[in-house]
C-alpha cells in the first residue's frame, strides 16, 4: 500500500485543524493507486469516515469516478446495515431484561455520539455485553430460546453466540462488509481484561456494572458504562488488540474523536484520572493508545490527563509510539511483528515473556478457514483447496519474514533502550 496515500488519507480525517489542504492533495494521486486504496480503506475501518469527510467538504472529485461511486454505494448500503442492527439490538436488550440479566452495552451504539458523530460511519460486527459471571447462564439460556447458538471454536471468554439463521460465507465478499445481510455476534464479557490469556497483571475496578447509566438514544433504551468507564475500555481494547498484532486504525480514530470533543470538561477528566490510578500500568496503557490516537488524527489531550499519562510516560514507551507504533497503526499492527516490543515491556515474568513471544513468532495453531466450496463439485472443492492452501502458504511466509524482522527490530530496541536509559 502507497504509504504516502495513507497518510493523506489520515490527514483528511484529522479531527482538529482545516483538512482542505490534505483533500486537495488527493487527485495528485494516480488510479492504480487508489483501487489499491479500497482494500485500506475497508480494512482499516475507515472508508465510510473518509467518504463522509469529501462530501462534506463537497470535495467528492477528490477521488476517481468509479472509488467514489464504490464509497458511497458502501454507504448507502451501510444505512440499510445500521437500520437492520438497530431493531436487533433493540431485540437482544429487551432480551436480557426480560429475563432479568443484568447487563452493560460496551461499543457498538454506546459509542454515538461521543466516539463517532453517526452511527452509519461505524462498522461493527457484533454486540458486546458486560454481565455478571453469576448470570452468564442465564444470559445463556434466553438466547438460547431467541434461536441462538453458542460458537464453540472460540475461547470461554468472551462467550461468543450467533443466531442459527445466520448464514456464513467465507470468506465474506467485500461488499458484504457493509451489507445488511453479513451476520452479526452476540459476545458476553465478565471482565474487561484477560489477565491469564495476557499475562500482565492488570489490576480494574470491580463496580462497572454498579455504576452503569441508562441511555437513551434515538428511540433505543439500554444500560451502558460510564462515561469514564467507557473511555478506559475503549483504551484496553485497542491496547489489546495492539498487543494481539491487530487494531483497526478505526479505533484509533475514535478515540482521538472522543479527545477532541471532551478536551474543555474538566470535571470528567478528573473523575477519569482517578478511575485509572488503581493500577500503574493503567496509566501508562493509556498514555500508549491517547500518544498513538493525538499524533495521527491532530486531537488535543486535555492538559488535566496529559500531565498524568503523556507526561509521566516511560521514556522507553514513548520511544516505541515515535518509532513503531505510528507506521505500524496505518497497518492495523499486522503489516509486521513491533507490537511485540511493546508486549514486552508490560509481560513481568521473563520466562512467561519467552512463552509468549515463541507462540506470536511461530503460531502453530490450525490457521484459520479462508476459503470454502461453493457447492459439492469436484471443480468448487479443488478451488476452494488451492485458495486455501494458498492463504496458508502467504500466512507462513508473513510469519517467517515477520520474525526475521523481529530479530532484527529487536536488537535495535535493545540498544536503543539502552540508550535511553
Amino acid at each position: 500500500m502507497n504509504r504516502e496515500l495513507t497518510c493523506e488519507i489520515v490527514a483528511c480525517l484529522r479531527v482538529s485543524g482545516s483538512p482542505e489542504k490534505a483533500v486537495s492533495r488527493l487527485p495528485t494521486l494516480n488510479q492504480r493507486d487508489w483501487m489499491r486504496a479500497l482494500d485500506w480503506l475497508d480494512q482499516t475501518g475507515v472508508a465510510l469516515w473518509c467518504w463522509d469527510r469529501l462530501k462534506g467538504l463537497g470535495a467528492r472529485d477528490a477521488v476517481p469516478p468509479e472509488i467514489g461511486a464504490r464509497l458511497e454505494r458502501n454507504s448507502v448500503d451501510h444505512s440499510f446495515r445500521v437500520a437492520s442492527m438497530a431493531e436487533e439490538f433493540d431485540s437482544i436488550n429487551r432480551l436480557f431484561e426480560c429475563a432479568g440479566v443484568e447487563y452493560a452495552v460496551l461499543k457498538g451504539f454506546a459509542l454515538i455520539p461521543e466516539y463517532a458523530p453517526d452511527a452509519r460511519l461505524r462498522i461493527a460486527y457484533d454486540y458486546d455485553y458486560l454481565l455478571r459471571a453469576e448470570q452468564l447462564e442465564r444470559a445463556a439460556q434466553a438466547l438460547n430460546d431467541a434461536g441462538f447458538v453458542r460458537r464453540r471454536e472460540r475461547v470461554d471468554h468472551p462467550v461468543v453466540y450467533i443466531h442459527s439463521a445466520s448464514t456464513r460465507r467465507i470468506p465474506p465478499r467485500r461488499e458484504d462488509l457493509y451489507s445488511a445481510a453479513l451476520p452479526r455476534v452476540v459476545e458476553l464479557h465478565t471482565r474487561l481484561w484477560e489477565p491469564e490469556a495476557l499475562k500482565i497483571p492488570l489490576r480494574l475496578p470491580d463496580d462497572f456494572l454498579a455504576r452503569k447509566r441508562l441511555r437513551n438514544w434515538q428511540g433505543l433504551r439500554f444500560y451502558s458504562l460510564v462515561e469514564e468507564d467507557e473511555l478506559m475500555f475503549q483504551v484496553l481494547h485497542a491496547f489489546r488488540h495492539i498487543l494481539d498484532g491487530w487494531c483497526r486504525l478505526y479505533s484509533l480514530l475514535e478515540i482521538a474523536y472522543f479527545l477532541e470533543h471532551q478536551r474543555s470538561d474538566v470535571i470528567f477528566w478528573q473523575r477519569f484520572g482517578d478511575r485509572i490510578r488503581v493500577s500503574p500500568l493503567l496509566p501508562e496503557m493509556v498514555g500508549v493508545v491517547f500518544s498513538l490516537a493525538a499524533g495521527l488524527f491532530g486531537a488535543t489531550v486535555p492538559a488535566v490527563i496529559e500531565a498524568e499519562v503523556i507526561r509521566t510516560l516511560p521514556s522507553r514507551l514513548g520511544l516505541w509510539v515515535n518509532r513503531y507504533g505510528y507506521d505500524s497503526a496505518l497497518a492495523n499492527f499486522s503489516a509486521n511483528k513491533c507490537s511485540l516490543l511493546l508486549y514486552g515491556e508490560f509481560v513481568p515474568d521473563d520466562a512467561t515473556w519467552r512463552a509468549i513471544r515463541r507462540r506470536r513468532l511461530f503460531p502453530l495453531h490450525r490457521p484459520a478457514r479462508a476459503a470454502q466450496a461453493s457447492s459439492s463439485a469436484i471443480s468448487a472443492r479443488l478451488a476452494a483447496g488451492w485458495k486455501q492452501g494458498y492463504y496458508v502458504a502467504r500466512r507462513s511466509l508473513h510469519h517467517l519474514l515477520g520474525a526475521a524482522q523481529y530479530a532484527w527490530q529487536s536488537i535495535q530496541w535493545a540498544r536503543l533502550r539502552i540508550a535511553r536509559r
